[in-house]
């Protein structure tokens, strides 16, 4: 009992108290395996639901996941206290952040507004997603990989690329080029809140003022600052789309992988009909 006592304490122990776990440490690669064996797993236990069943669970899990983003930002502010500074530590607006936001749409509304919370999680989350599990440059340098933020950062990103995987397998969401305009409408409100705050308050909230563990995005910002934050702007708002894109392309070519050619063949079918 006095073990997990301490167990529970170290895993929300500010920063600075324990060595951070580091990226591609042992700890980095155990929280990465533990969570891709669960979400192979899930896949494997979910592959018979139905997408009414499939879509329960992401109701769920979209409230669920809000609420654990709403207990991090509680636990900042007991911890560090509110600060316009400390504000880049727990304000949910970066990148990846827009996950939240995007599955609570997705999961409670229809429409317009939750097609593109599905085009930017297909085209924006699953790469963004992948990519920070890959280099996760944020709670890992600073915190073990036992603590709390640590494992939330891992379980958050394992979650969003899940996500997309699931619209994509029970065929919630088709992916199409001309989506990119939702996708582009979509990520630009959350890219113009971070620009806001950070010209009104100072914050660095997307990175955009200032790059983060990046050595080629802080030579550039040596070179020039405003070049760096046009740059990250725009990048975070087209690459990601576009990367994926050619990503499908790329699948399209295996006949494992249908992704373009139903959509193309629809389409064709539409405009022969009209």
């Amino acid at each position: 009992m006095i073990r997990l006592i301490k167990v529970s304490k170290i895993m929300f122990d500010k920063v600075g108290v324990h060595p951070p776990g580091g990226m591609y440490s042992f700890g980095h690669l155990a929280l990465l395996l533990f969570f891709g064996i669960a979400a192979y797993l899930f896949v494997r236990f979910t592959k018979n639901w139905s997408q009414a069943q499939m879509m329960i669970f992401f109701k769920v899990s979209s409230i669920f996941l809000a609420l654990l983003e709403i207990f991090k930002i509680a636990w900042n502010i007991a911890m560090y206290g509110f600060s316009i500074e400390m504000l880049n530590r727990f304000m949910p607006l970066y990148y990846c952040s827009i996950y939240i936001y995007a599955f609570l749409l997705l999961s409670w509304t229809k429409g317009y507004v939750a097609e593109a919370s599905k085009s930017w999680i297909v085209y924006g989350g699953i790469i963004a997603g992948l990519a920070f599990l890959i280099y996760p440059s944020s709670s890992l340098l600073e915190y073990p990989a036992f603590h709390f933020l640590s494992i939330h950062s891992i379980f958050f990103h394992a979650a969003l690329v899940l996500t997309g995987y699931l619209l994509l397998k029970f065929s919630f969401y088709r992916p199409q080029r001309r989506d990119l305009v939702k996708f582009t409408y979509f990520s630009l409100v959350f890219m113009v809140a971070a620009f806001i705050m950070n010209k009104t308050l100072g914050t660095n909230l997307m990175f955009l003022e200032k790059p983060l563990a990046m050595p080629i995005f802080t030579a550039l910002n040596n070179i020039s600052p405003l070049l760096f934050q046009i740059l990250m702007f725009l990048g975070q708002l087209f690459l990601p789309f576009v990367f994926t894109h050619f990503i499908f392309l790329l699948l399209k070519q295996s006949r494992r992988f249908k992704i373009y050619e139903n959509n193309e063949k629809s389409e064709e079918i539409s405009t022969s009909e009209s």
